[in-house]
């Protein structure tokens, strides 16, 4: 079980760098987003607001927003790569860390745009569990981000480790590329429970949030965004202030975010 599990890792390492050399290539093929559009690099747990805001901000702004969503570390180091990109939002201060002591993002554009929650989810027929320590009881795959690739996966094994349970049940986690694909996991019967964010859970069909994690188990949960050096510039700065603005926090809270400020 545990060299299936980690062959899984590897087979998610390579999937990010593969994309990211597929990126890297664009920029020699005129890849670049040029003109009236910006190139947003986010958090995949960002997937579904996301598009929804930048449909917002390209009909009040006449400035065409394309979305690239992935694991947040794994989309740090594209971008400390060369990879082309205009906005960062991340789901955890870590890779922000990293860009700003780079010099990839441009100095004081940083700002802190949501938070969130983590939560364990299971299928529908899941057997009820009281908080996380019953994890050990259960039967099954356990699905989580690889903590290599995306803060999520981080969090969840922060948790983990905060209630004394990772040595017991590392050998059933199955590692993703992303937390979409930990909720994957768990929607196609891959595994039996996973550790994703709430916001996820508002967008599945086919599973159920069985319990919030305590959040003095892992770090605060924080959206940071910020304008990469070598972007746009002033329509990515633009469309940073749209992200804070009062009308596109009620559009995040609508989809479970939580306002930073908070």
């Amino acid at each position: 079980m545990i060299g299936t599990a980690w062959i899984r890792v590897e087979i998610t390492r390579v999937t990010a760098v593969l994309t990211t050399a597929f990126v890297l290539l664009s920029i020699g093929c005129g890849g670049d987003v040029e003109g009236d559009s910006i190139l947003v690099l986010a958090a995949a747990s960002m997937t579904n607001v996301l598009v929804e805001v930048g449909q917002e901000f390209e009909s009040e702004s006449g400035v065409e927003v394309v979305l690239s969503f992935g694991g947040s570390n794994a989309l740090a180091r594209q971008v400390e790569l060369g990879a082309p990109a205009d906005v960062v939002i991340f789901a955890g201060n870590g890779p922000m860390d990293q860009l700003e002591e780079s010099g990839e993002i441009v100095t004081g554009s940083r700002v802190d745009v949501l938070r969130n929650r983590l939560v364990v989810i299971g299928d529908r027929g899941s057997g009820p569990l009281a908080d996380i320590r019953d994890l050990v009881s259960s039967e099954g795959w356990i699905a989580l981000a690889d903590p290599v690739l995306a803060p999520v996966g981080l969090y969840a094994k922060q948790a983990l480790e905060m209630s004394g349970l990772w040595e017991a049940l590392r050998s059933r986690v199955i590692p993703t590329l992303d937390v979409r694909a930990a909720m994957g996991a768990v929607d196609t019967g891959s595994a039996a429970f996973g550790l994703v964010y709430a916001t996820d859970v508002a967008n599945a069909a086919g599973v159920v949030m069985v319990f919030e994690v305590p959040e003095e188990l892992h770090d605060p949960i924080i959206y940071p965004a910020a304008v990469v050096e070598h972007g746009s510039g002033t329509d990515a700065s633009e469309f940073l202030e749209f992200l804070v603005s009062d009308g596109v926090k009620a559009v995040f809270m609508r989809h479970g975010f939580v306002s930073a400020s908070e």
